[in-house]
């Protein structure tokens, strides 16, 4: 496995953080893809320190985007959360290493839950959620219709101790 260093993201970052989202978000794997144009337009979406990154000599690989400040007071212990890691740094155990230190860094924030959603067309990131301790908690059948066909859209969870 390749070593890593992990921070919450900042200004600096954000020209390789563009190329990561973009290049790794499509109509399989997100029901509605966004393409970042520029700085201005990823930073309407994500402030700096609102994603927390895996740099490899310094550089940005891998990314797990989320809002710390949920909507509602309620939501305070649980973050919903999305990961991208560079597509030339795939299958490398960057994720499941970028996901353990967010399990720390929640743990450190007394975060309960940790969130998110896959989508059926996408069952290799099941199944890494699934290996990296994440439990399937609902499952919404045709949610989507993507590239001609109904899609599944599954709520996963993983409960930090």
């Amino acid at each position: 496995m390749t070593k890593l260093t992990y921070r919450w993201s900042q200004l600096s970052d954000y020209p390789s953080l563009i190329t990561i989202e973009n290049s790794v978000w499509n109509d399989r794997n997100n029901p509605g893809p966004v393409h970042y144009i520029s700085i201005a337009d990823y930073q309407k979406h994500f402030k700096p320190g609102s994603q927390f990154i895996a740099l490899l000599d310094e550089q940005p690989v891998g990314i797990i985007s989320f809002n710390p400040r949920p909507p509602f007071e309620s939501m305070r212990f649980t973050w919903d959360i999305g990961i991208s890691i560079a597509q030339n740094h795939q299958h490398q155990g960057i994720g499941s290493q970028l996901m353990s230190a967010l399990k720390k860094e929640a743990q450190t924030a007394g975060i309960h839950k940790i969130s998110l959603n896959v989508l059926s067309s996408n069952p290799e990131a099941y199944q890494f959620y699934l290996k990296n301790g994440f439990v399937q908690e609902g499952q919404r059948h045709d949610e989507f219709y993507l590239n001609g066909q109904w899609v599944d859209d599954y709520a996963m969870a993983y409960f930090v101790e």
